[in-house]
């Protein structure tokens, strides 16, 4: 009984080492995208950002609402 759990518990802790790995060392870079006076539609700021840098992006209000675009870091 005690074996498979034990198996279970090791299994976990490769995954959860393996995502831990890949994960490190990303660096996230960021653009701010404007739409002028249009302001920031949700869905054409996550495409836009997706299809120039494979990214996702966001819609931020502040003065003038913008498209924040959050994508990796080229090497």
């Amino acid at each position: 009984m005690a074996r498979p759990i034990i198996c279970v518990i090791l299994m976990i802790v490769f995954v959860l080492g393996m995502m831990t790995k890949e994960t490190q060392g990303e660096k996230k870079c960021h653009i701010n995208i404007s739409y002028g006076n249009e302001g920031c539609e949700a869905m054409v700021c996550n495409a836009d950002c997706a299809s120039k840098w494979k990214g996702i992006g966001e819609c931020v209000s502040s003065q003038s609402p913008n498209c924040i675009c959050s994508y990796s870091c080229p090497n």
